[in-house]
């Protein structure tokens, strides 16, 4: 853990010369950071730029610190005070990627055969009927009941695609399966 007084001697151990060529180096540390912070949410790396990402933040910061305490201290306040921001600003982003589509909910779009779902009543299923699952059901998802493709939820677990399920309880307009088997 880096402790005040470390982070103090690291800010004083400013090279001898002169210091701008610091605080040019914690702004392209900062710029690759970013950079790198931008592929890891498109590039399947495994946390690979991740670990890149911060690693070039961390640096960023030592680089501010060599050029004076006051601009060290003001990287890391702004560093810390816009994390969540950045992480939240780059989920947001990462959920319309398609990677994050195939990963979140599945491939659904070539299983519906071009069919939109219907708003039904769960009525209109008893219980007991059979249906074939169309998505994966985490534990919800959608089912084909003869020409009736609905939302319904898993009893327990996960079902996979094409697994056959049984209707056990309707409420409302929720409808609950069960895999046969």
């Amino acid at each position: 853990m880096i402790s005040y007084a470390s982070i103090a001697l690291l800010a004083d151990t400013t090279a001898s010369g002169d210091s701008s060529v610091w605080i040019a180096a914690g702004f392209i540390l900062l710029a690759v950071a970013v950079v790198l912070g931008v592929l890891e949410l498109f590039v399947p790396t495994g946390g690979v730029l991740a670990v890149a990402t911060a690693s070039c933040l961390v640096a960023s910061i030592i680089a501010f610190f060599m050029h004076g305490m006051l601009w060290g201290f003001a990287a890391l306040l702004a560093y810390s005070a816009g994390a969540p921001f950045a992480v939240v600003f780059g989920f947001k982003l990462w959920t319309r990627t398609p990677i994050a589509r195939r990963m979140v909910l599945g491939n659904t779009d070539a299983d519906s055969e071009g069919v939109q779902p219907i708003k039904v009543a769960a009525g209109q299923v008893a219980v007991g009927t059979e249906g074939v699952a169309l998505t994966p059901l985490r534990p919800i998802g959608f089912v084909r009941f003869g020409d009736l493709r609905m939302e319904a939820a898993a009893e327990m677990g996960m079902i996979d695609v094409g697994a056959v399920v049984t209707v056990v309880e309707t409420t409302g307009d929720r409808v609950v399966v069960r895999a046969r088997g």
